[in-house]
């Protein structure tokens, strides 16, 4: 008899260079199911700018629930509040495999501000949260389905004979590497570049942001890359699969985010893989990822004026974040796409018709 398919829902956005967190998670997952099941049907059901295409994405999500045994389903917000009544809804009639690959850090405080979205969390076969931390704020509201999967991403981990020998001297570059929006902190890395340079009456750090650009803040980015040209430089888009190329040039990766569905970053994993200790604000769960005098150091984010601090110390002592390098690749082995499939794999076993996929 042959094997079911298996359909991923998500934002994957086909034909346009987003890269945000959840349009560059969908994609790895499903990638890495395609490597996993090349015998399997993989279909992919994108949700961008679903509410333009809905008739179009009701239709596939119909004719994938006659095709598919397993479904993935990767939302944010929006997409959870839309699409969840649907997918559990024609669940009913169906009883397929769904799982809930968690998006970013918001869903604890989601859930507790909307009853009904913790229903629907419970009719999924899993949950996956990127922390513990999540796993227990959604355990307190009763959603008990609920496993950590680490964040993921099939990068090119350097090895430690490719780290550089020793520090590369002044101007040190601190890269940004995510979305370019306020919220991820490109005004206080500006600002902490240029206060560190004016102590020192010279340009001793610079700070070069990769990433595309939010249209709501195009406008207000421009400016400031105007107002820290001495300081800051945009080098526009790579793909998410060469970011270690990227990076690997860097002194360290700086994450002064308060977004606020910030959950386990990718960047910080792209950082890791090219050996790149980091510099973040405790905002969230950034902490449960940077060890501080180990893979970075992190500082407190309702004091920005701290993240100028942790990058004089940096500069004036270059020996002191060398060592910190080996352990930042020892760190991304914790995200590779084997670790995470094999727990997925498990799972689906489980759950599969015959106990086998």
């Amino acid at each position: 008899m042959k094997k079911k398919g298996i359909a991923v829902v998500g934002r994957v956005a086909e034909g346009t260079e987003l890269l945000d967190g959840q349009t560059v998670k969908t994609k790895i997952l499903y990638e890495e199911l395609r490597k996993t099941f090349p015998d399997r049907k993989i279909i992919c059901i994108d949700t961008y700018q679903y509410r333009k295409y809905i008739v179009s994405i009701l239709y596939r999500t119909v004719k994938a629930f006659a095709e598919c045994e397993h479904f993935f389903v990767l939302l944010s917000r929006n997409g959870r509040k839309f699409f969840f009544p649907i997918l559990n809804g024609m669940n009913s009639l169906f009883h397929r495999k769904l799982y809930h690959d968690v998006v970013g850090g918001a869903l604890p405080g989601e859930a507790a501000a909307r009853p009904a979205l913790v229903k629907q969390l419970k009719r999924f076969i899993v949950n996956w949260v990127e922390l513990p931390d999540m796993k227990a704020e959604l355990e307190k509201l009763g959603v008990r389905n609920v496993e950590v999967l680490p964040n993921f991403k099939r990068l090119s981990i350097l090895g430690e004979d490719q780290l550089p020998a020793g520090h590369r001297g002044e101007p040190y570059v601190f890269t940004m590497f995510s979305r370019v929006v306020k919220e991820k902190g490109m005004e206080t890395a500006a600002r902490s570049a240029a206060e560190l340079n004016r102590r020192a009456g010279r340009i001793r750090a610079v700070v070069h942001i990769y990433g595309p650009v939010d249209p709501v803040y195009e406008e207000e980015f421009r400016k400031l890359l105007e107002d820290y040209k001495d300081c800051v430089v945009y080098q526009g888009c790579i793909p998410y699969n060469e970011s270690v190329k990227a990076l690997s040039g860097s002194y360290m990766l700086l994450f002064p985010s308060v977004y606020p569905g910030e959950g386990m970053p990718g960047t910080i994993i792209d950082a890791f893989s090219a050996g790149l200790p980091v510099i973040a604000s405790d905002w969230r769960y950034n902490r449960d990822m940077v060890q501080d005098g180990v893979t970075g150091c992190c500082y407190e984010w309702q004091k920005p004026e701290q993240l100028t601090e942790r990058m004089a110390y940096a500069v004036d002592h270059p020996a002191e974040i060398d060592a910190m390098r080996p352990a930042c690749l020892r760190e991304a082995q914790k995200y590779t796409p084997e670790s995470a499939m094999r727990q997925i794999v498990k799972k689906m076993r489980e759950t599969a018709d015959g106990g086998c996929v």
